[in-house]
């Protein structure tokens, strides 16, 4: 029996992508739509309203969804992570063209996804860094999702902004220029997992995460490069050397895919000490336990 799966997606992935378009979704029984969306306060209230079984997320996200009242839904929620899946996927601060550094950046427009998501902490530290204070030296600026913030770069909305997943390489292929990257701040990271309600149920959860495993391992074996070359090839704006660094990035240890999904606690942990760090939590808690399964935010 085929069991229908949504998945709330940012950006395209490729891991994903390859589990689609090879059948192996399918050879799980899996019938799985991904669904772009449009910023992270929406895709948790598509995912608290059923609208996706599973997200592909931040994991500060579901941090600051499970422990704040005052999150953008004004309302905890009951979310798992699954799996990791990437360690940023070279998260970086993008300046517009005549932008050459981060201080160039003060009094301009800097934008975010939401200010108070965790790439936006990691934007905020990379500013600080250069002596720029969010809010005073720099406007913030709320902008939604990662593609929608690369294209509104390209049309002079703003000044700089925090890109990944290929889309930093399309921007400085465009005339940007990469400012910082994540680990200029942050190392070890934790950049994207999947996370879901508590009540999914626990089959499709796992058919998913055993599809997720064998697509992962066919993207990083050596023998499949050409086909995951030409995979990357079909997003948008993707020429071959786009797809080349993309596919660098996926294999580097630093930036790219979590092989075997397992949660590494001290990047999990730096994540959240990062927001706890910037005043993202109401009340004090124990990072280091909240970093491992079962310890409130991780699927045991």
């Amino acid at each position: 029996m085929t069991q229908r799966l949504r998945l709330g997606i940012f950006s395209a992935n490729v891991v994903a992508n390859w589990a689609q378009q090879h059948g192996v979704f399918a050879a799980h029984g899996l019938d799985v739509e991904q669904v772009p969306v449009v910023s992270s306060p929406a895709q948790f209230a598509s995912l608290t309203a059923g609208e996706y079984d599973v997200v592909l997320t931040s994991p500060d996200n579901v941090a600051t969804y499970v422990l704040n009242d005052g999150n953008p839904l004004g309302r905890r929620l009951d979310l798992d992570i699954l799996r990791a899946v990437d360690r940023g996927g070279r998260l970086s601060v993008v300046g517009a063209p005549g932008i050459a550094r981060l201080a160039d950046l003060r009094g301009r427009r800097f934008a975010v996804d939401v200010p108070t998501s965790g790439f936006a902490f990691v934007g905020f530290a990379l500013l600080r860094r250069a002596g720029l204070e969010p809010g005073r030296d720099v406007e913030v600026v709320t902008a939604g999702a990662t593609p929608r913030r690369r294209q509104l770069l390209a049309a002079g909305e703003f000044e700089g902004t925090l890109l990944n997943a290929g889309h930093e390489a399309r921007a400085v292929r465009a005339g940007a220029t990469a400012l910082g990257v994540v680990s200029d701040v942050v190392r070890p990271y934790l950049g994207s997992v999947l996370a879901t309600r508590a009540d999914v149920p626990t089959s499709a959860v796992q058919a998913l995460l055993d599809a997720w495993d064998d697509a992962e391992r066919a993207v990083l074996a050596p023998a499949n490069r050409d086909d995951v070359l030409a995979l990357l090839a079909t997003q948008p704006d993707t020429d071959h050397e786009i797809a080349e660094e993309m596919y660098a990035t996926l294999l580097d240890p630093v930036h790219g895919i979590c092989l075997g999904g397992a949660v590494e606690p001290e990047a999990f942990e730096a994540v959240l000490r990062l927001r706890a760090e910037q005043g993202g939590f109401e009340t004090d808690h124990d990072l280091a336990a909240l970093s491992r399964p079962g310890g409130g935010l991780i699927r045991a």
